[in-house]
């Protein structure tokens, strides 16, 4: 792989993605680190290790049954590594600023989705008043429409209506369904998306699972005046902050 930045996104790229809602990142991650991240998963899903999302009926805690991982930031090294990448940071600076802050309290799993995995149902991570949260989606094995790849809804991140952000539901009834666009990805591709946008998974009808993980990012608040959030790792750039002084003059700190 070159060590050579990848271009920032383009005032076109930066459009469709405003409109639109999501954007697939040119480039894959490097073969090694994904080989070190399905070795920590393979590692992590053999010894069931808490905490853990259980498939829907499953009461053996068999690793088979293990739906998704949940905290992969505190389990492993290369989780980070992947979550910082310069791939996935290069496009997020063009997307929303020099300033990347990942959290560890929004998404932070994997979806493994063994075969003949449930559907993930309709939802909306967030609200659209909501300060921009981007969704990364970091393929471990390929997404296909055999496996239940992502279905987003372009565009839904703009509705000027209000509308429930887990509707429930029948999911082949949802009025979300045909206003929907499946998202194939191959072993390594990135998706990134407005956690606002509607989307959902459908069944697994493969033999096999289909590995995805899952982080959040948000520009940094230049306003926030406490800059040692636990929560938000700086991932790109700096905390700056660009609000009244403080404490005020005259104020005691």
């Amino acid at each position: 792989m070159s060590d050579s930045p990848l271009p920032e996104p383009t005032e076109e790229d930066l459009w469709y993605f405003q409109h639109n809602g999501f954007h697939r990142v040119r480039q894959a991650l490097p073969e090694e680190l994904l080989v070190r991240l399905n070795v920590a998963t393979n590692r992590a899903i053999a010894d069931c290790v808490e905490p853990v999302v259980w498939e829907t009926g499953s009461t053996d805690r068999r690793p088979e049954d293990v739906h998704r991982l949940s905290k992969i930031l505190s389990r492993d090294e290369a989780y980070l590594q992947a979550a910082s990448h310069p791939i996935i940071l290069d496009t997020l600076t063009g997307l929303i600023g020099p300033n990347v802050e990942l959290l560890t309290n929004k998404h932070n799993h994997i979806m493994v989705r063994p075969a003949g995995s449930e559907p993930v149902y309709w939802h909306a991570g967030e609200e659209t008043w909501d300060p921009c949260l981007l969704t990364a989606l970091i393929y471990l094995e390929e997404s296909t429409l055999e496996n239940g790849c992502i279905r987003l809804v372009p565009g839904s991140h703009r509705r000027p209506f209000r509308h429930p952000r887990r509707p429930g539901g029948e999911w082949t009834a949802s009025e979300w369904l045909p206003r929907s666009l499946p998202v194939p990805m191959p072993r390594g591709g990135i998706l990134l998306f407005n956690d606002a946008c509607f989307h959902a998974s459908d069944v697994n009808r493969s033999d096999g699972s289909r590995r995805s993980m899952t982080f959040g990012y948000r520009a940094h608040d230049t306003h926030d005046v406490d800059k040692d959030d636990p929560v938000k790792i700086l991932v790109r750039g700096e905390r700056v902050y660009t609000g009244h002084p403080h404490p005020f003059p005259g104020e005691q700190a």
